[in-house]
């Protein structure tokens, strides 16, 4: 079975610490959020991003990442981990690609696969997830 899930998602904390700089270039920094997700997916987010600033403020900023989402979609409980893959633009916002993480679903997501994009537009706290989920048979 698949299904087509869109959901809203809100950053409810965002604590970001550098972990290595060199003057004159881009830091290396990590990001650990919260986010709260709604709509087609009514869950928490524990999402951990690793971001690579460049030396031209203003650039933009590639990031990655890991999401544990633990909630429900309509009647399914459990958790499942997606991949983070994109970039932020100061001008533009975020876009990127997600990845169901395959063996990571709990409870009625244990088997789930699946992959979509992030948005959010540019000077707001969160965006929409957009998933194409296959569950197994």
């Amino acid at each position: 079975m698949s299904s087509i899930v869109n959901c809203q998602f809100v950053a409810t904390s965002w604590s970001e610490v550098p972990f290595h700089e060199i003057n004159g270039t881009g830091k290396l920094s990590r990001a650990s959020i919260r986010n709260t997700l709604s709509g087609g997916i009514d869950a928490e987010g524990v999402l951990e991003y690793l971001l690579a600033y460049p030396s031209i403020a203003g650039e933009e900023v590639p990031f990655i990442g890991y999401e544990r989402i633990i909630g429900r979609i309509e009647t399914a409980n459990g958790s499942f981990v997606i991949r983070h893959d994109g970039v932020f633009s100061s001008t533009s916002g975020v876009n990127g690609k997600l990845e169901i993480m395959t063996g990571s679903g709990t409870g009625d997501f244990v088997g789930i696969t699946g992959s979509g994009t992030i948005t959010a537009k540019a000077g707001e706290h969160g965006g929409e997830y957009a998933l194409s989920i296959q569950y197994p048979a």
